[in-house]
């Protein structure tokens, strides 16, 4: 499995330096239409994003290009709209960098599947940037987080008492991160309460009808990536539990613009809630 990919090799990476609110507008109004333009024409054969910090904010786009006499395409199609958006003074600084794939993270047998859950993750978050417009209020953003890891989750085949336990493992990593007190932990449990009607109802389905095209967006991820799960867990070098934890991660990291950690600690914190409801319901109903 190759670590390394410099300019010139399948994968071309872009760093677009933007305002984290701007880097949205750019992917949808700018990047979506010729990414899809990109693939269908066969220029690329996968693609992602990730925000990123070094410090200055930007986003990093990766190409994958199996033909090598596809680079200049793909490079000539993007320049025309790099250089407009660096003209608008939307975007400060574009430049190449070496692609590392993270291969103890991901594993050796396992990383083209994580890159293929990559792209399926980033074309979901365009879904979810084009939608966000409509949202009546800033707990849909959450509502749709929920969803989007348990469907996840809910691919590997896990049980509740399974997603109750990584869920766990998850929130506690994240609280003993931000040294969570008292006045925290009462902070998450008042935002749970307030909250839980919502999740319950979200993840059970019954909000289909008012918030159709979120789900929709959702299980338009789950079918791109479902034949892959399979094989996936067969050859899989690591933990389950740490594979899972480090895409959900990912995809969080590509949802939210700004304070991700804190999102991350939010979401974890109410999800093992709901696991730990809804397992020891079914504990009950068994018993």
């Amino acid at each position: 499995m190759k670590r390394t990919f410099s300019l010139g090799s399948e994968w071309l990476y872009f760093k677009i330096y933007c305002g984290v609110k701007t880097a949205d507008f750019i992917l949808v109004d700018y990047l979506k239409e010729t990414i899809e333009q990109l693939l269908a024409q066969q220029y690329i054969s996968k693609w992602f994003f990730i925000r990123y910090n070094d410090p200055d904010a930007h986003l990093r786009l990766r190409f994958k290009i199996d033909n090598p006499e596809n680079l200049g395409k793909v490079i000539t199609t993007l320049h025309p709209i790099l250089e407009s958006l660096q003209k608008q003074n939307l975007i400060w600084k574009i430049q190449t960098d070496t692609y590392v794939r993270e291969l103890e993270r991901y594993g050796l047998n396992t990383y083209e599947i994580s890159e293929s859950i990559f792209q399926a993750d980033s074309e979901l978050i365009l879904e979810y940037i084009a939608l966000k417009p409509y949202f009546e209020n800033d707990s849909t953003a959450i509502l749709f987080s929920f969803l989007a890891v348990d469907q996840f989750l809910s691919l590997f085949s896990l049980t509740s008492a399974n997603k109750y336990s990584l869920l766990d493992r998850m929130q506690l990593s994240f609280k003993n991160e931000f040294q969570a007190d008292k006045t925290l932990k009462k902070e998450l449990d008042k935002q749970y309460r307030e909250m839980e009607t919502s999740i319950f109802s979200f993840l059970n389905w019954e909000e289909k009808e008012l918030f159709n095209p979120l789900y929709k967006a959702i299980l338009d991820k789950t079918k791109k990536i479902k034949e892959s799960i399979a094989p996936l867990e067969k050859n899989l070098e690591m933990d389950l539990f740490s594979f899972l934890s480090s895409h959900i991660h990912m995809l969080l990291n590509r949802q939210f613009t700004s304070r991700q950690r804190e999102y991350e600690l939010l979401i974890y914190d109410h999800l093992y809630r709901y696991y730990k409801a809804t397992y020891f319901k079914e504990v009950q109903v068994s018993s």
